[in-house]
């Protein structure tokens, strides 16, 4: 059998099929339809819109590291859509890719061969849910050349790997990218009890945080909606907000009853950005691979990160300890905080490194083991979270986020372009004013806004306002 007719029978089976293998993303256990997390909104527009005759968008790609729940977002897509007339085709390209050792394009060129047509003759349109196109390097270039000759053809395509994304010119004019971050707690919630969020109230507390003028303006918004906030409460345990520190984020991970068994995915996931991720770039050797994990160890027990000590206690040097922190970040396993301050005294100071999912340092905590105690944990996996809402709220956006480094100093100072600075001071439980007045005699700031389980309290005189983390996570 040549290469062209194992094509064949796998386009074949894998149309015939199609629904049945998605139909685990989409439907849990008792055949009922898994609810849809927030960004699965926006992408049915962008796909509704096509189908309305609008084709001015019709390239998307999804990025977000593994295990961030890109494949079951793709999978509900392709599901929902059951109009006739429309052909869809939905693969995993990097099962396609190894199980027949050939290019996405030479599958692409064979199925355009099973229309009976080409791209160009297009008379209905065509869907092609494409998942993992970064096991493909020609991905970028087979897409564009097939977006460039028909406008018939909408392309869904994911990829994990970030440092291939993000390198890829040739879908940078064409394609428009979404991020698929980890999940809000409300999200969690939403697939783990189907408790959904209350209408709103994510933009109302969004607007209190970042929009009001003072310390005051923000608790006086934040207690008119305080009845609201405790609605969604009821019915719900206070221990969940702990499980979405520890698992939550992750979807796959929602609904293990063992957490060491979430843990040893999460540890899988990990293995498999350092092991396929990375040394696909080919910019370490097998000896610095190995000490990535190591690497990330040091990462998860610290507050700030040393270089000067990380590379004595792993035996690597300063420039390639530097490579490999940069590489993670891009990577989308770690999210660097410079200290505040001029660059000079950026370069000269140690950055905080963080998790983008603190369900990543909790798997180092409680699954390799660590001497961190419980409350400190939970402090980090807090402050972890609350940088992931930062990011996800104002992805795409430009806004500063650094640290203090005093011996005395805030978690983190934000700032858009267009505001004042805000402090953040985060913990686990009670927490008062002393490190957010100590950086305020540092930083020209608007108010501050402490994250943690104390009550819903105001500083009038301080300008900082404090905030329960209940509050702070239905954003």
């Amino acid at each position: 059998m040549n290469t062209k007719d194992k094509i064949v029978i796998y386009l074949q089976e894998q149309i015939a099929k199609a629904e049945f293998r998605v139909h685990g993303y989409v439907f849990d256990d008792k055949n009922k339809p898994n609810p849809t997390r927030s960004s699965y909104q926006l992408l049915q527009k962008y796909l509704s819109d096509f189908i309305e005759g609008n084709t001015g968008l019709r390239w998307i790609v999804l990025t977000g590291f593994r295990g961030v729940g890109k494949t079951t977002i793709l999978s509900q897509l392709f599901y929902n859509i059951q109009q006739p007339g429309i052909k869809k085709l939905f693969l995993s390209v990097d099962q396609a890719t190894q199980y027949l050792g050939v290019s996405l394009l030479e599958i692409l060129t064979v199925y355009e061969e099973l229309m009976d047509g080409s791209f160009e003759q297009l008379e209905q349109p065509i869907l092609l849910f494409l998942d993992e196109v970064q096991y493909d390097k020609q991905w970028g270039l087979t897409l564009k050349t097939i977006y460039d000759r028909s406008k018939k053809v909408f392309i869904f395509a994911t990829g994990s790997s970030a440092l291939s994304l993000q390198e890829n010119p040739d879908i940078a004019r064409r394609s428009h990218t979404e991020k698929l971050f980890p999940m809000s707690f409300t999200e969690y919630m939403k697939i783990k009890k189907g408790h959904f969020e209350k209408k709103g109230l994510a933009d109302q507390i969004q607007t209190a945080l970042f929009e009001s003028q003072s310390a005051k303006e923000t608790y006086n918004r934040l207690k008119k909606i305080k009845n609201t906030v405790e609605l969604y409460w009821m019915g719900l345990e206070q221990k969940e907000i702990d499980n979405y520190l520890k698992y939550g984020s992750l979807p796959f991970a929602v609904h293990y009853k063992n957490e060491s068994l979430a843990y040893d995915q999460i540890k899988k996931i990990i293995d498999r950005i350092i092991s396929l991720d990375i040394v696909q770039e080919r910019k370490f050797n097998s000896e610095i691979i190995t000490k990535i994990p190591e690497l990330l160890y040091a990462v998860a027990a610290s507050d700030t990160l040393s270089v000067i000590k990380i590379k004595d206690a792993i035996a690597i040097d300063r420039l390639t300890v530097s490579d490999i922190l940069d590489t993670l970040e891009k990577t989308e396993l770690l999210t660097r905080i410079l200290p505040h301050g001029s660059h000079e005294s950026q370069v000269k100071k140690p950055s905080k490194y963080l998790f983008t999912s603190p369900a990543f340092r909790s798997m180092y905590y409680s699954f390799i083991g660590n001497i961190m105690e419980e409350s400190s944990l939970m402090g980090k996996l807090t402050e972890d979270a609350v940088c992931l809402y930062l990011r996800r709220i104002f992805w795409l956006k430009d806004i500063s986020l650094t640290y203090d480094s005093a011996q005395i100093g805030a978690d983190f100072i934000f700032k858009t372009p267009l505001s004042k600075k805000i402090i953040f001071e985060i913990g686990y439980g009670e927490k008062g004013p002393l490190q957010i007045n100590a950086t305020a005699t540092r930083v020209n700031s608007k108010y501050g806004i402490i994250i943690s389980r104390s009550g819903l309290s105001l500083y009038e005189k301080e300008q900082i306002v404090s905030v329960p983390l209940s509050f702070f996570i239905l954003m």
